[in-house]
């Protein structure tokens, strides 16, 4: 498989820590804040494969980091970029990390 990645089965593993172990609560795009995490489901996958940084609530759209910090978006483009194709983004939640203490 040419340019096929796997980091989708760390996205996931991500996922089930933070909800199971974790114990992460899931919060609303309005009130998201800095530090949060956005995970993306695919229509034609069966996991969340993707994870973003939440860095800023304008109270209209989610400023995301992805990609090690150099890749900006927004939630709305993010979900727009794949709006129109048959593997549309079908699910998105935001969690909010919790301390280990």
């Amino acid at each position: 498989m040419k340019n096929k990645s796997y980091t989708w089965s760390g996205a996931e593993n991500f996922r089930r820590h933070m909800t199971k172990y974790r114990k992460a609560p899931s919060v609303s795009k309005k009130n998201a804040r800095p530090g949060d995490i956005v995970m993306f489901k695919w229509k034609k996958e069966k996991v969340y494969n993707h994870a973003a940084v939440v860095v800023g609530n304008s109270g209209r759209d989610l400023q995301l980091r992805q990609h090690g910090g150099t890749s900006k978006t927004t939630l709305s483009a993010a979900v727009a970029r794949y709006k129109r194709k048959s593997n549309y983004i079908e699910r998105v939640i935001i969690l909010r990390p919790r301390s280990r203490g």
